[in-house]
């Protein structure tokens, strides 16, 4: 049964963790035709504009997780992610990796007292990046705007489950045009008792698995730097949008990085090649396939990161995600 977000709140418990408290207030808007509105249902906010859901927030694990216990943890993730007309451009646990969780942000490796979690791979048992609380910031007919609290754990042999970062990200999602919903995204970590190091490794943080149905042979990637799927992986990026087919035509899934303006440098892409699952679209923003970082205020690049998604309903080409970078960033 699903509820409209006034005041309520609930727990979830995961397997060998403890209770997790999840509490939203607040309502987003009266549903409407076109309008945006936001409720809470199994474990998930959802979003949806008029009656088409748009957006969802994974903040209680999954259920009934692919994989089993190993999996009982997956959660904190955006899924689905649409476009105006329905079409999905994330998956979830997908069969050759399931941990693999729409559109997801974890560190592959966390260092804390000189030992080093794998917080990316749940199924090792080493640690997690999982939600704690959500909250509506405001909202009316045109967007809505969330900040999600969560955390990154991790499960030493010789101790017991410890939170090493705390993190809070900011999403927004509205419309632009006729057929895009945009997605803005903003994470921001501190460790939380102890020093914390990222570190580095080829692929680490904001990352988007496609649709099953996209691969080498139907859609196209490119990237700010004009590179495509087969040439990408290990170079920096500001941008990089996958295209493919939809049952009513195309649509294009466009990600931008503010990390040249925060940073003072592009991150860095970990995206598959055609060879790699046939091809299926998977792209990892890293800002630590380079060196390590400390998460401090001193390393943006890890502890204050932006993202803005475009998820819209048709081809776009290399200049208008050009275009659209600059307009997001005001250059």
């Amino acid at each position: 049964m699903k509820k409209t977000m006034n005041t309520c709140g609930w727990q979830a418990a995961a397997a060998g963790t403890a209770a997790i408290i999840l509490t939203i207030h607040g309502a987003l808007a009266a549903e409407s035709s076109g309008a945006w509105s936001a409720a809470e249902r199994d474990g998930r906010v959802e979003a949806k504009r008029g009656d088409k859901l748009m957006l969802a927030w994974q903040v209680a694990p999954l259920a009934h997780p692919a994989g089993g216990a190993k999996f009982a943890e997956a959660g904190a993730f955006l899924h689905p992610l649409c476009t105006p007309s329905g079409f999905v451009c994330t998956t979830v646990q997908p069969p050759d990796h399931l941990h693999h969780l729409g559109l997801w942000w974890p560190w592959k490796f966390v260092e804390v007292d000189g030992k080093r979690f794998n917080t990316w791979e749940i199924q090792e048992g080493q640690g997690a990046h999982v939600a704690r609380a959500a909250k509506p910031l405001s909202g009316g007919p045109d967007k809505g705007e969330w900040e999600f609290s969560n955390e990154t754990t991790i499960k030493p042999a010789d101790g017991p489950l410890t939170t090493v970062i705390h993190e809070t990200a900011k999403v927004t999602v509205g419309v632009q045009g006729k057929d895009a919903n945009v997605i803005d995204v903003s994470i921001s970590q501190k460790a939380a008792d102890k020093p914390v190091t990222i570190v580095n490794y080829t692929y680490s943080g904001f990352s988007w698995r496609g649709p099953a149905s996209w691969n080498k042979d139907n859609s196209k990637m490119t990237t700010s730097e004009g590179l495509g799927r087969d040439e990408a992986n290990g170079k920096p990026a500001r941008w990089v949008m996958v295209s493919g087919p939809t049952p009513a035509g195309s649509a294009t899934l466009l990600m931008m990085s503010a990390a040249t303006d925060i940073a003072g440098t592009p991150e860095r892409l970990r995206v598959w090649d055609g060879k790699m699952s046939n091809g299926t679209p998977f792209v990892n923003f890293n800002p630590v396939m380079g060196k390590a970082l400390t998460l401090d205020a001193e390393h943006p690049a890890v502890s204050n990161r932006k993202y803005r998604i475009l998820a819209v309903d048709h081809t776009l080409n290399a200049d208008e995600a050009e275009g659209e970078w600059k307009k997001w960033l005001g250059k």
